[in-house]
């Protein structure tokens, strides 16, 4: 072009690379700003080969994998409190923080994930349907408690038939009992407080939270929230799908990276 020295051009080639990196700084301090309290918390279900396409699967080796990765890789494996502490703004969240959670309650849990988890020392969340506990393919009473005396494991409700709370047929009195009344059995069977609790699904209303809230939770679980719900909501804890694709050491510390969680909130 007439008049552009080659000089003038690695200049503006310049200013443009480093407006750029100026951009990319910021959006990295941002984020980092933004979620620094956001537990990357992970969401199994069954810890089997997958039979049922209905039910999400986790084969035990890959499982066995992914644990065997937080381990070595020293991450900060948390309990429900610490993830209510950290998103309260009442601790600072170390960096490689990560929580993990189970739904349904399965015994394939105690069977394949319970000594994966043993064998690392890595504390983890399971979410009972009480209707279910002792059915076939179901964790009994002597799991349950088993689990819950290690202290390894936190039992949490997961409520009492798996109901779809946003559906016109869970009515104000069900919901109760559904929240409430989980609460209750597991409290009487296991001898002690049961303090969280896991939407089915990840369905849940402005009604579901008041209710778990009186009910006496301390935080709810769910998957996708709305985006009414704060990204720091202790009564709408995002998580994160776990599935046997993600054993590359590389997806999966993208997945548990707390970044995930914040760009896929803006998604």
């Amino acid at each position: 072009m007439k008049g552009w020295s080659v000089r003038n051009v690695k200049k503006i080639l310049l200013l443009g690379a480093s407006a750029l990196c100026a951009v990319l700084i910021a959006l990295v301090f941002y984020v980092e700003l933004r979620s620094a309290s956001v537990v990357p918390v992970l969401m199994y279900h069954s810890f089997q080969v997958a039979e049922d396409k209905m039910v999400p699967c986790v084969s035990p080796k890959i499982f066995a994998s992914q644990m065997e990765f937080l381990a070595k890789n020293h991450y900060n494996v948390v309990g429900p409190d610490k993830i209510v502490a950290y998103m309260t703004g009442k601790e600072k969240m170390p960096a490689k923080t990560v929580a993990i959670t189970a739904d349904d309650g399965y015994y394939n849990f105690y069977l394949n994930a319970y000594p994966v988890l043993k064998k690392y020392n890595l504390p983890a969340i399971i979410f009972i349907i009480t209707d279910k506990i002792g059915s076939k393919g179901y964790l009994g009473w002597k799991e349950l408690r088993e689990m819950s005396a290690s202290n390894l494991i936190t039992i949490g409700s997961h409520t009492r038939s798996h109901p779809w709370i946003p559906s016109a047929s869970v009515d104000e009195e069900k919901l109760w009992d559904e929240l409430a009344g989980s609460k209750k059995i597991l409290e009487e069977g296991l001898g002690r407080r049961v303090d969280f609790v896991c939407y089915p699904n990840g369905g849940f209303n402005d009604l579901a939270k008041e209710m778990a809230k009186k009910a006496g939770y301390k935080g709810a679980f769910t998957t996708n929230p709305s985006k009414k719900s704060g990204i720091n909501d202790i009564y709408a804890i995002r998580r994160i799908k776990m599935s046997s694709s993600s054993v590359n050491p590389a997806t999966l510390w993208g997945k548990i990276s707390r970044y995930y969680a914040w760009f896929k909130e803006r998604r």
